[in-house]
């Protein structure tokens, strides 16, 4: 996807992800220590860990609805390992808000984690800065390359996601120990964050047919066109 020079900053978080992984589509194949590995699956975010990897599927789908009534208090590893099992699983247009909602999230909080005190190897702060990182660069492949073959979907979601995030969330309480930047730059860099989700969303509309071409192109759409996704209840 092609964007003009003055979109490119405040859009390129959303997009810049290594080439998808080879294998199957269907499935995402990574792991993020300590967090997560899609072998198991093997799960440790906290108290939603065991139904999220659960293979009874009632059990699943009732996770990720009592995340949904706690979703302020939701941290971006709960929101990546859900967008992950619920596209496995075969959730994918529901994966898909996930996975941009946990992109905002974790950019987010890496843009306001006070860079000087993150400490080093084993520190939390250090760890979740550099998980967010790798989620995004494992994730993104796969959940971009489904979802940019519904244009006007996710061009959706992702006002959805914007228009979910003009305020901040209580970082201090989702991430405890966490050292962060003064909070009274906390709504200039999240509006920052915001404007550039709302670009994406611009570029995505204006170039939908752009898009479309270069997916049949490159064999993006062949590898993923045939996915499906399961309606989620109460969701996409």
């Amino acid at each position: 996807m092609r964007l003009p020079p003055a979109a490119v900053l405040l859009v390129a978080p959303f997009l810049m992800t290594q080439a998808a992984n080879a294998a199957e589509p269907a499935q995402i194949a990574m792991y993020v220590t300590p967090w997560y590995n899609s072998s198991g699956p093997v799960i440790k975010v906290g108290q939603y860990s065991s139904g999220l990897a659960s293979q009874n599927r009632a059990a699943f789908v009732a996770t990720i609805r009592r995340m949904k009534t706690n979703w302020n208090s939701l941290d971006f590893l709960e929101l990546y390992v859900a967008a992950i099992q619920l596209y496995d699983r075969g959730f994918r247009n529901e994966a898909i808000y996930w996975f941009y909602s946990a992109q905002y999230q974790g950019r987010l909080f890496a843009m306001l984690a006070d860079r000087d005190k993150l400490g080093t190897i084993g520190d939390r702060a250090f760890e979740l800065y550099h998980g967010q990182e790798s989620f995004f660069a494992l994730a993104g492949p796969d959940l971009n390359g489904y979802a940019f073959g519904n244009i006007g979907l996710l061009s959706t979601i992702v006002r959805r996601v914007q228009a979910e995030n003009h305020a901040v969330p209580k970082m201090r309480q989702i991430y405890p120990g966490v050292a962060f930047a003064s909070e009274s730059r906390w709504p200039s860099i999240n509006a920052d964050l915001n404007t550039g989700l709302g670009k994406l969303a611009t570029h995505l509309d204006d170039q939908r047919t752009q898009i479309e071409e270069e997916r049949r192109q490159n064999g993006t759409d062949a590898r993923f066109g045939h996915l499906t996704s399961t309606p989620f209840p109460g969701g996409y």
